[in-house]
This record gives structure tokens, sequence and C-alpha cells, in this order.
């Protein structure tokens, strides 16, 4: 999402992403699960904080350049800001989210020093199984240590498994759905929306390696008529091979929106594309869609298939045409694909609670004093 220019600090305690910093400062009870993250949000804990039971913390990093002195300065200062936080706080158990893993470094010095008892859930997203983070030294071997740990679908177990891994702490934790869903009333549309013509069309994306966003803009070039709003920061586009120079009239790209302008688009968009060219991914636009109750196009991987199929147009995002035939058929079959959306974002919360969360708490359970 975001890239403020200083470090702060974001509390969320329930599946809205809204906090206070007076929360932040509350020092909690000793037996708080708290979740902490080095990125300004992101919508997978914020999701899971109420069905968890855990408390989240994010503290963003205020450098992304290409100085890896720099870089290494901010991450140290990360580091000692993250064990003024665990001190603070001082929590029972502690997820992290991986990459970075300096943060991983900064739980174990806390641990070390200050609670040796604190259980470290480790949730690792694809990144940290892939370079260069998998080659970082005191990577992957200090997973070792953690309490739990969690990877997001069952391609990523397999790759855990390849890198040697312990097992027994292994667990498979999917995205689970957010629930927004109950309509616009009191939310302003959003600048990229507003005046414009419907259908309104949605890619929350990063200019990640993995987007199609030429095809994409080929695609919106062909709209017959309607909204076409992209967002992620442009200067990533260039970074990652994407040429967004020759943009369609009917085209917004937002650059970097706030939690706030996200959830407004979210809320107001007709459709909601989850596009990604590489299997493996599981695109937290998916569950973003099923909570808001979005109808949903997506790419056709075997995993997105599996797990998002039933409540999705599925399309070759390789293909523009196909991708605005998939917009197409979303809008006008709306209201089917919206309740689908909702009917599945119900059943992945049920099936959530009941299932991987228990297999996780159970880990965590076998290992508490």
């Amino acid at each position: 999402m975001g890239n403020p220019s200083t470090t702060t600090t974001t509390t969320a305690s329930t599946v809205a992403a809204a906090a206070t910093a007076a929360a932040t400062a509350a020092a909690p009870a000793a037996s708080r699960s708290l979740y902490l993250a080095w990125t300004h949000f992101q919508r997978r804990q914020v999701s899971m904080a109420d069905l968890a039971g855990f408390e989240c913390v994010f503290l963003p990093l205020a450098y992304k350049g290409r100085s890896h002195l720099l870089r290494g300065l901010h991450y140290l200062r990360l580091m000692l800001r993250t064990v003024q936080v665990l001190r603070q706080h001082r929590p029972a158990v502690l997820w992290l989210q991986l990459p970075q893993f300096p943060l991983l470094w900064a739980a174990m010095l806390y641990r070390l020093l200050f609670d040796p008892a604190l259980q470290l859930v480790a949730d690792c997203h694809n990144a940290a199984f892939q370079a260069p983070w998998s080659r970082l030294p005191l990577g992957l071997s200090l997973l070792r240590r953690c309490t739990c740990i969690l990877v997001h679908n069952d391609d990523m177990r397999a790759r855990a498994q390849q890198l040697g891994l312990p097992m027994t702490r292994v667990q498979v934790l999917e995205d689970v759905p957010p629930l927004h869903r109950g309509g616009t009333r009191g939310v302003p549309v959003p600048p990229a929306f507003a005046g414009r013509p419907r259908p309104w069309v949605l890619f929350p994306g990063s200019y990640g390696q993995d987007e199609p966003i030429g095809e994409l803009l080929a695609a919106a070039a062909m709209m017959p008529a309607g909204t076409l709003a992209v967002t992620g920061r442009r200067s990533n586009a260039t970074r990652n091979g994407h040429d967004i120079s020759q943009v369609p009239a009917n085209t917004v790209l937002t650059d970097y929106v706030p939690v706030a302008e996200l959830d407004a688009l979210l809320a107001h968009a007709d459709v909601v594309l989850a596009l990604t060219r590489n299997d493996g991914i599981q695109l937290s636009v998916c569950n973003e869609a099923l909570g808001f109750g979005k109808p949903m196009v997506m790419s056709g991987t075997p995993l997105l298939r599996a797990l998002f199929g039933s409540a999705a147009v599925v399309v070759d995002s390789s293909d523009p045409a196909d991708i605005l035939r998939g917009i197409g058929q979303a809008w006008q079959a709306r209201d089917h694909w919206g309740d689908a959306a909702e009917s599945l974002a119900h059943q992945r919360r049920s099936r959530w609670v009941a299932e991987p969360l228990q297999r996780c708490l159970r880990v965590l359970d076998a290992r508490v004093p």
C-alpha cells in the first residue's frame, strides 16, 4: 500500500482497518496476542484479527530506495522500534509477517532478552521462499526456531518442504475474506470513479512483476463503455517492466491510495479484477472482492480456480480480448456474481475458523508451558 516518510504505528483490534494512536500507546495485558508487520497496511491480518484473537501493529518501512546502506539503517531503526513496541505490549504470542526477515531478528532478540516463553508465529508470504529473501543469512534457517510457520496455500507448503523446514510446525492458513458488504451509504464516490461512465472496474494492483498490466490496458482500450481504475505506485511500473506511458482515456491510474480510499473504491466498484500471470499466487484482492460482495473477474490459474472458481468469471489474463469478455460477463450478470461472492465469503470464513485456524492454534497450545 503506502510508503510514508516517517515510521508510524497503526493498530487494529477489529476486522475494520481503523485504529488510534492511543490504542497503540496503551500497554495491554501480557496474555494478548499481537500481529506485527513492517508495512503500512495488509488486508490479510486485519481480516483475521477478530477471528484469531490478535491485535495488529503496522510499522512501515520509511525507505525503499536502492541504497543498501540506507535500507540497512532503516531496518536497524525498525528493529529497535519493534523491540520497544513488544516491551509495551508484552504479548504471549507474536505473529510476524515475513519477509522482511530483520523483523524476525528483532522478535528473537526480544525473546532472548525479555521473554524466553514468547511463542512466535511466522506468517510467510510467498516472497519469503524466493530470492533474494530465501538466500539471506539467518533468514529461513531461523524459521526453525518459530513455534508455528504459516504458508498461504498448498503450493507454498510443498515449497517449504523442499527447503527443509520442519513440517510438524508448518501449517496452511489461507487468507480469510473480510465482510464489508453493506452498500455504499455514507461512502463518498472516490475521484477515480466520480462523474465517469459505468461500469466502474477496479484493479487493485501494485505493478508487480506478475501483473498483466499491458494486457489490462489493451483490454481497457477496447471497452465500449465504462471506467477502469488501477491502483498502485506508478514508480513500481518501470522497476518491474510495465509500460504505462500510453493509457486509454477511460483508465485512471490512481497511484498510491490510503486504506480508506481503497475501501471506497471497492465499495463502489461494479467489477473487481484479480489478475496474475503466475500460478501459486493467492491474490489478496480475491478475498477483498468476496468480502465486499463484488462480481470478480479472475485469472484462470489452477490455484485461483480451486479457491475462488465458484464466485468468479475466469479469464485468460494473457489475452486482452478475454479480459474484456470477462468484464462484460460480470457486469451483465452482476447480481448473480455479487451473490456468489457473498456466499463464498461466508463459506470460507466458517471453514477457516473450524479447520485451518484450529490446526494453527493447536500447534500453539501444544507449546504453552
